[in-house]
């Protein structure tokens, strides 16, 4: 059977998962369909690879997880590390440092867990929209004589909008910065984002980039939005993803993944 597309990668948060960060029927149904009929679907997030392999599982796929915006891809079944990317140590030393001066909350990531300073509301905001615990360490000088594989500040959105644009000069060229969602701005390695690591994953499976598949609502997608076949933004994306993409989807809380991938494979809606 000729597959429309033979690679499909899925956000996870505002394009997958509803809010109550779960996969609806509908949409697991459909790519589940997707998988069974040859499709490699892949999950490419910015969360951290224990946050993600969860929903991996959840789907029934049995193929690598992109992380950290690019940063680190998996395979969870047999272990494999595809791509393992790290921070730039001196960019993570002032990070540590700049976050402590003025007292924002920074998230450290090492060896795939999440450390903090302390514990803040704003840690406590994140650990419950992934699932994933925080380990207060005091002070994170402690961890900096090794490079994370990424560094988050979470803080209210228009503090997060106006630190991007006052610390892209100091930091836009050493790491890849980014705004994931509007309380997040991220610190990854200089040259990664989400188009480069599912390349990675392309390349591993030998699908052309024609035969891919994205979806996708921020601006940490467009990179994949725009390396794509199709490149399909949620109708709740910013306005950035919107511009760049190929079609719209319907918003993630009405079963927008499912909606299109019905339409490009030919199913009719189920799980509702």
């Amino acid at each position: 059977m000729s597959l429309p597309f033979e690679l499909i990668a899925l956000d996870l948060d505002y394009t997958l998962l509803t809010d109550a960060h779960t996969i609806s029927p509908r949409n697991l149904a459909a790519v589940q369909r997707c998988s069974a009929q040859g499709a490699r679907v892949v999950a490419v997030s910015g969360r951290m690879f224990c946050s993600t392999i969860r929903y991996v599982h959840a789907l029934g796929l049995d193929t690598p997880a992109i992380t950290y915006n690019g940063a680190f891809i998996k395979q969870g079944r047999t272990g494999d590390v595809l791509l393992s990317e790290t921070l730039d140590l001196a960019v993570a030393k002032s990070l540590v440092a700049l976050s402590a001066r003025e007292e924002l909350h920074l998230n450290y990531y090492l060896d795939d867990t999440l450390y903090v300073a302390k514990e803040t509301p704003w840690g406590e905001l994140y650990s419950q929209r992934t699932g994933v615990p925080m380990h207060p360490v005091g002070d994170l000088c402690a961890l900096t004589d090794r490079a994370p594989t990424k560094a988050l500040i979470v803080d209210e959105p228009a503090r997060i909008a106006a630190l991007y644009d006052a610390l892209r000069p100091h930091y836009g060229e050493r790491s890849y910065m980014t705004i994931s969602n509007a309380e997040y701005l991220e610190f990854m390695p200089a040259g990664v984002n989400k188009g480069k690591a599912l390349a990675v994953v392309a390349d591993y499976y030998h699908i052309p980039r024609a035969r891919v598949a994205t979806f996708g609502d921020a601006n940490n997608d467009i990179p994949m939005l725009e390396w794509a076949g199709i490149g399909v933004a949620m109708a709740n994306a910013t306005p950035d993803a919107l511009a760049v993409a190929d079609r719209i989807a319907p918003r993630y809380d009405a079963d927008g993944v499912a909606a299109v991938l019905e339409e490009l494979f030919g199913f009719t809606a189920c799980g509702l």
